[in-house]
């Protein structure tokens, strides 16, 4: 019988194939930078060249913000600090102008009464426009019906700002107005309501109707943007509707809510017309008493009513923001 050499195990062929392999690999990697760090090193180099791409992208918006708001804002703070005489102004240095302020009690007066009609028409806003943006984004299902309903709320909106508030005071408003024949005529109340005149309430109902879209607005958006998977989990979980909205639609839209409160709390806050408009002269808030010094060449005590009513939207707007981190939410 011829003698035949016993055949290795199939086990340490594939072993010493796997290590080769390992071996080759490892030579590559030592030769080659990985994939990621290469992809890294050319964004590196690409970035280099487009970042002058986006600052000249960016510079016709920059001069615009710079142009039309900060110029504005360093103009009214230097104004702030010059000495007002008969003539005008001097443009000598003084702190007199805050100083009045400071004891100005109709001043601070005016400014806590502005304040209060701004967080009043926030939250009635708020009150009233999530209904609306939440049918529009959740319940509404086709998208065409959805813009359709969204372009008749902006209907009121595509006509001047003082129209609509016009328009609200004079056929509305007042002992005879609509409303108060309304409700009249309904035996709600026996005798016209004097406060829908030139009233605070007939400035506050005012201001509601006239900037409520800007709440709807960002709500609409936020709302379209809810998973709706998570909607259906919080059902099967057993939650009710306040558990739902609590848990799930609330968190997903405190962006939205906090975008459209700074929208209407800045808006109502240096608005002067509707207040004289709807007002009638009887009611008066610090954009009243800015515009009065201003119209009496008082400049420099305008300007400084004007940078002590920035410095306090930044403070509301600064607590409108602690609501929610818009970075992370958004």
């Amino acid at each position: 019988m011829s003698s035949s050499s016993t055949p290795e195990p199939p086990g340490d062929d594939a072993a010493r194939l796997a290590l080769d392999e390992v071996d080759e690999v490892e030579a590559i990697l030592e030769q080659r930078p990985p994939r990621a760090e290469e992809a890294l090193a050319d964004s590196r180099d690409s970035g280099r060249g487009s970042g002058w791409v986006t600052a000249a992208l960016a510079a016709p918006g920059m001069v615009w913000i710079g142009f039309y708001l900060v110029a504005p804002l360093v103009i009214i703070v230097l104004v702030s600090f010059w000495t007002w005489t008969d003539a005008g102004f001097d443009k000598t240095f003084t702190t007199a102008n805050y100083s009045e302020l400071f004891h100005d009690r109709t001043y601070w007066d005016n400014m806590l009464s502005t304040v209060v009609t701004s967080a009043i028409a926030v939250v009635a806003c708020l009150v009233l426009g999530f209904p609306v943006a939440y049918f529009l984004a959740l319940k509404v299902q086709s998208l065409r019906m959805q813009i359709a309903l969204f372009i008749i709320a902006l209907a009121p909106f595509w006509t001047s700002f003082l129209t609509r508030a016009i328009a609200w005071t004079f056929p509305l408003m007042g002992r005879e107005g609509a409303l108060n024949q309304f409700l009249v005529k309904l035996h709600v109340i026996s005798e016209p309501i004097p406060e829908f005149g030139f009233s605070t309430l007939s400035v506050r109902l005012a201001m509601i109707q006239l900037y409520i879209l800007f709440m709807i607005t960002p709500l609409f958006f936020t709302l379209a943007q809810v998973d709706r998977s998570a909607l259906e989990a919080a059902r099967d979980l057993g939650a009710n509707w306040w558990g739902t909205f609590r848990e799930v639609i609330l968190p997903q839209t405190m962006p939205g809510i906090v975008i459209g409160s700074i929208f209407i709390f800045v808006l109502t806050m240096g608005d002067y017309g509707t207040v004289a408009t709807v007002g009638g002269g009887n009611i008066t808030s610090v954009g009243t008493l800015i515009y009065s010094k201003i119209g009496a060449v008082q400049y420099p005590q305008g300007a400084a009513s004007a940078v002590l009513l920035v410095v306090v939207l930044m403070i509301g707007v600064w607590v409108i923001t602690r609501l929610s981190n818009l970075r992370e939410d958004l």
